[in-house]
């Protein structure tokens, strides 16, 4: 075989390897987005099941299933939240997110993982549904801080007999 046939079929050999590569990348991101639509899917279905003042384990039991074709970096870790919440003292909030959306034109964090607007939260205060969405995460978060008044500073206290406090 001469040096230009050679060369020839190298190139085609070649093109064929890099289309086949690009194909099968393709078909890897639509099966991804084939199987996140299944889930949100899911999720919308086993979703309108649930009512404030629902157990934590029957909401989890309802939901958590819709879950299980995600991969690690497609979901939400729940996360759970310290302090006082309300006026009654300390109580326990767990806030479970789940798989709610995917958008086309979403961009990944720095971590890799999906934006948080892909996630509904579930806000459980002691083992009962207490909310959902993220205004009402966000209103617990912010109504927190208010609660707890800031004490007023004592110059007293702070500086003691150099402030003429005896």
């Amino acid at each position: 075989m001469s040096g230009s046939k050679t060369r020839a079929l190298f190139a085609c050999w070649m093109t064929v390897v890099l289309l086949a590569g690009c194909a099968l990348e393709e078909a890897s991101k639509n099966y991804t987005y084939s199987r996140i639509d299944e889930a949100v899917a899911r999720y919308k279905a086993e979703s309108a099941k649930i009512k404030l003042g629902d157990s934590r384990d029957k909401v989890l039991a309802l939901l958590e299933p819709t879950q299980v074709e995600l991969e690690s970096n497609e979901i939400k870790a729940p996360v759970a939240l310290e302090g006082d919440i309300g006026a009654t003292g300390d109580h326990v909030v767990v806030v479970h997110f789940f798989r709610s959306a995917r958008y086309a034109d979403e961009v990944p964090d720095a971590k890799g993982l999906p934006p948080d607007d892909n996630f509904t939260p579930y806000i459980f205060t002691d083992d009962v549904l207490t909310g959902v969405g993220w205004p009402s995460l966000l209103s617990l978060r912010v109504r927190k801080p208010a609660e707890q008044a800031p004490k007023k500073a004592n110059p007293c206290d702070m500086l003691g007999p150099m402030a003429g406090c005896f």
